[in-house]
């Protein structure tokens, strides 16, 4: 028994094991808490980087949107100006070209991206291609050209594009049409030569009247001096009506330069207008067989407020024009219209619309550009303020003129006077 007992106690070597492992327990429960609180650790790391990496996407995609919104808003500013503007690359490329731009030139906005700029500056090209290479931009008046090759006179600025390094990179065209400022600046210049011309036109009118008065008066003592059969009568009758046309320039001189004088009342205009025509029959004598009055009136009474002694002016004259540009038989329209649409050359509606319209020779588009100036005339005799004092009384009465001729088609003349 002893034996058998003896040999299940625990040896030295068992108790050395029992202990190793325990030690060795305990060391690998402290290796995995360790690693526990490292995972941990760990996940709350990578849960922070996710959170932050989030947060960067968000502000990126905000920043992303931001930029489209600005891209945007700053692209409806360049489509929205009436301002045309065209950018190149460093070849000269045009990159892009606003809407005004290529109304203005007359071409397709997408057919113009990646064409050279000559295609749509012309010549105005090479100073965009100055600045692509100097760095320096230009500010000129130029003439455009229309893709129907019609010119336009534009205020034409240029600029470097860059990189963010400072690199230049293209070029941009900034062009402005400038036909209604000139157009404006030479009415100004008008105006102020009007203005001089009035104040010495009645300085003139005496130096001119007093010496005539004389001569018609010589004349007319000359003329009673005469046997009735005396050929020298006819020479008198000349000076006589010499005298008499020059009282008519200065009479018409006169009445341009001072400030037009209304006396308005309501009126119907359909009598003015048969009055003017009673008078123009008169008038016309042998001629009045060869050209047809036609009338066209949209109600037999019209009434409206005007001066119409000086609306009888601007009608006769009218009237008198058509006769001289019909050189044999023919015809004379006027007519009577209300307009309560937009076709009333910028007054606001209701308008009358009174025109005169003839079957005469017409003229070409320089002739007619030119019509409304003071002096211009292509009559032997005349004067050119006849149509100039026409304009100058509508335009008194608040309302505005128009032609419209071809060569071989007549002549039609529009008078527009608003109705309230």
């Amino acid at each position: 028994m002893s034996d058998a007992t003896d040999s299940k106690q625990p040896t030295d070597a068992d108790q050395e094991d029992a202990r190793e492992f325990a030690t060795s327990y305990v060391a690998f429960n402290e290796a995995l808490a360790k690693l526990e609180t490292s995972h941990k650790s760990l996940e709350q790391h990578f849960d922070s980087l996710n959170k932050e990496l989030e947060e960067t996407n968000r502000q990126l995609q905000k920043s992303l949107d931001d930029k489209e919104r600005l891209n945007t808003y700053l692209q409806n500013i360049l489509e929205s100006l009436g301002t045309g503007v065209i950018a190149v690359d460093s070849d000269g490329s045009i990159t892009h070209c606003n809407a005004a731009a290529a109304d203005l030139l007359g071409h397709d906005m997408d057919k113009l991206l990646g064409k050279a700029s000559e295609h749509a500056l012309g010549e105005s090209s090479g100073l965009l291609d100055l600045t692509v290479q100097t760095g320096h931009g230009v500010d000129q008046e130029r003439v455009l050209q229309t893709s129907e090759g019609s010119e336009f006179p534009v205020r034409f600025k240029t600029a470097c594009l860059t990189n963010s390094d400072g690199e230049t990179i293209g070029g941009l065209g900034i062009f402005e049409d400038i036909t209604q400022i000139r157009e404006l600046t030479d009415q100004a210049s008008r105006v102020s030569t009007l203005t001089a011309l009035g104040e010495m036109s009645a300085t003139v009118a005496h130096e001119i009247r007093n010496p005539l008065g004389g001569i018609g008066g010589f004349a007319e003592v000359l003329n009673r001096k005469l046997e009735v059969d005396d050929p020298r009568r006819q020479l008198v009758t000349r000076i006589v009506e010499g005298i008499d046309r020059l009282n008519s320039v200065v009479s018409n001189l006169l009445n341009y330069t001072r400030p037009s004088q209304l006396t308005t009342r309501p009126v119907n205009f359909v009598e003015v207008i048969e009055d003017c025509l009673g008078f123009f029959e008169i008038d016309a004598g042998a001629r009045a067989k060869e050209i047809e009055v036609r009338r066209q009136y949209e109600a037999d009474e019209i009434t409206i407020e005007v001066d119409p002694e000086q609306i009888q002016q601007i009608v006769l004259n009218l009237l008198h024009n058509a006769v001289q540009a019909i050189p044999g038989n023919g015809w004379i329209r006027t007519d009577i219209q209300t307009r309560a649409d937009e076709d009333t050359e910028g007054l606001t509606p209701p308008c009358l619309v009174f025109s005169v319209a003839d079957s005469g020779m017409g003229m070409n588009e320089e002739t007619r550009s030119k019509l409304f100036r003071p002096f211009f005339t292509t009559k032997e005799d005349g004067n050119g303020l006849g149509l100039a004092t026409a304009k100058k009384i509508v335009e008194a009465h608040g309302g505005t003129m128009r032609v419209t001729s071809a060569l071989g088609e007549g002549t039609q003349f529009d008078v527009i006077l608003p109705l309230t």
